[in-house]
């Protein structure tokens, strides 16, 4: 049997009940709706503030640490010779750099062969290099050229040295090089053992005993700077002038190359002008999130917020701490390198202070930012981190405002349900009202019906 309310009635059921679940609905979904609207603002506006901390604090890493901020420039008169980098050790001064020698490996080859795959013989190899030895047992079955190249390559305990196989117009060649540059690295090998057919692969410069030949002598670099005479046993030399890597190119006798090293006045300003619009950005987000239009009346989602106002007084105030000893550094406040704060709490630079402070003093300027105890950056990097951090105070304040979504869709999930409870109990309701009405109206058409059949009483005679 199908039931459709209001049918017999004429009653619009589905109508009344729908008005009145949305009725008793509306309060509490305003409710729910107006504190969802409200948090999710404030987890956007805080997402916001965690934005801007991480970008400020990225803008620090240029001056947290010293080397970062105290870069080098290097200038050559040419770039044939050497290549040259600085640290921020390297004192600003010119060098004058000439390269003699530069150091090579040593190389050895044996005589020719049929090709790789002649077989040799068989034996010890024993190889020693700058002091250090390994050895090599070449068996048979396993005692051609190619053999004996990989054998001494695969050795676990090879102290440095490197076999190839050239196949040239009069035979293949094993040629042994070893590893590293500089005349302390030269190759002895002596063969013994076994069928002694390996004698021509010994090669002892002292004793004489030589039937490989020399075809590279290991070789140390020399370069002379500024008068001074510097022996190495590799092209890389980094421990003859503090913060200078030079990498030795090519020998010219007498040629010189200029090395001019400065301080990098450009990456420094650019990272003090990075600090700044970092930190602005950080307090127009700030401001944004926390201001309050009178005309409109509508206010930002951290209007009054007390984290929100911790995390701006605390900035401010690290930013106008004196670091260091105001009677024996040359700067202490931001303010003596052109930074200062403006009526809005946003910072200025001036562009002509910050170049001249660089210039009087560059490593100062670094460490006013670098003290490893309390250089500005530092102390705001130490600080931005802890707000970061899961257990800072954002992360809480993240994790709070989350859990309170979630729990308001508890609550609407909750209210669908005692909706649906009342919507089924208005239909019980109004079914049995519109059973009831529907009755009435078939016994009211049926009275009227029968009233309608009972016969016409007649008009009385005038005879009677």
């Amino acid at each position: 049997m199908v039931s459709a309310p209001g049918v017999g009635s004429g009653l619009d059921v589905n109508s009344l009940v729908a008005q009145l679940v949305a009725a008793e609905r509306q309060p509490t979904a305003n409710r729910i709706n107006l504190a969802e609207a409200r948090a999710n603002g404030e987890l956007s506006a805080v997402g916001q503030i965690k934005s801007a901390l991480s970008s400020f604090q990225d803008s620090l890493a240029a001056l947290t640490e010293l080397e970062n901020f105290q870069q080098r420039t290097v200038s050559l008169s040419s770039e044939d010779y050497i290549s040259v980098s600085a640290t921020s050790a390297a004192v600003k001064g010119s060098y004058d750099i000439e390269v003699q020698q530069v150091a090579e490996a040593q190389r050895i080859a044996s005589i020719p062969y049929a090709s790789a795959e002649t077989v040799v013989g068989t034996g010890l190899m024993s190889f020693t290099v700058n002091g250090s030895s390994f050895a090599v047992n070449i068996v048979e079955g396993e005692d051609t050229l190619a053999d004996i190249r990989d054998a001494i390559n695969d050795a676990a305990d090879n102290v440095g040295v490197q076999a190839t196989i050239i196949n040239a117009d009069d035979g293949a060649r094993l040629i042994l090089s070893s590893a590293e540059t500089g005349a302390a690295n030269e190759i002895t090998l002596a063969s013994t053992g076994g069928n002694g057919l390996l004698w021509p692969f010994n090669f002892d410069p002292a004793s004489g005993i030589n039937p490989m030949t020399e075809l590279n002598e290991g070789l140390d670099s020399i370069a002379v700077i500024n008068g001074f005479t510097v022996t190495n046993d590799s092209n890389s030399v980094s421990d003859a002038v503090e913060g200078l890597d030079i990498d030795l190119l090519q020998a010219e006798l007498g040629t010189t190359t200029s090395v001019e090293i400065g301080f990098d006045d450009t990456a420094a300003n650019a990272a003090l002008t990075s600090f700044v619009n970092a930190y602005n950005a950080l307090a127009s987000t700030i401001d944004q999130v926390t201001s309050f239009d009178a005309e409109s009346g509508v206010a930002g989602a951290l209007l009054g917020d007390s984290i929100v106002r911790d995390i701006e007084s605390t900035l401010r105030r690290e930013l106008s701490n004196v670091v260091g000893d105001s009677f024996t550094d040359p700067f202490t406040v931001l303010a003596e390198i052109g930074i200062t704060t403006d009526l809005s709490g946003k910072l200025e630079i001036d562009g002509e202070l910050s170049a001249a402070a660089i210039e009087q003093d560059f490593d100062a300027v670094g460490l006013l930012f670098a003290d490893e105890d309390d250089g500005i950056a530092v102390r705001l990097d130490a600080i931005i981190t802890g707000l970061l951090e899961s257990d800072g105070s954002i992360s809480i304040r993240e994790d709070r405002l989350n859990d309170r979504l979630e729990d308001l869709t508890d609550q609407r999930e909750r209210l669908d349900e005692r909706m649906l409870q009342v919507e089924e109990r208005l239909f019980r309701q109004f079914s049995a009202l519109d059973t009831l009405l529907a009755q009435f109206q078939s016994t009211s058409s049926f009275l009227t019906s029968q009233l309608a059949n009972l016969p016409t009483p007649r008009a009385p005679s005038n005879n009677s």
